[in-house]
């Protein structure tokens, strides 16, 4: 499971959102709609989830971990 401490609600509700998604492409989209404050803020939250799955997956099941980062946009090769 993943953990992140000290977000705003905003925060929180952009990882919510991430984690809604099923496609990069749907990711792509949302982040277009986005000012460029809250672009900012939507890429650092997605590259700290990249980062945080691909922690989980040194000490979990590989393919758990791809399937994670599939979920947020990410793709695995």
């Amino acid at each position: 499971m993943i953990r992140i401490d000290g977000l705003t609600d905003k925060q929180v509700k952009f990882l919510d959102k991430l984690w809604s998604m099923d496609t990069q492409e749907e990711v792509d989209a949302w982040f277009r709609t986005l000012s460029d404050d809250d672009l900012n803020m939507a890429a650092t939250l997605h590259e700290i989830l990249v980062s945080q799955v691909l922690e989980e997956s040194s000490k979990d099941d590989v393919s758990m971990a791809q399937d994670m980062l599939q979920k947020i946009g990410v793709k695995c090769t």
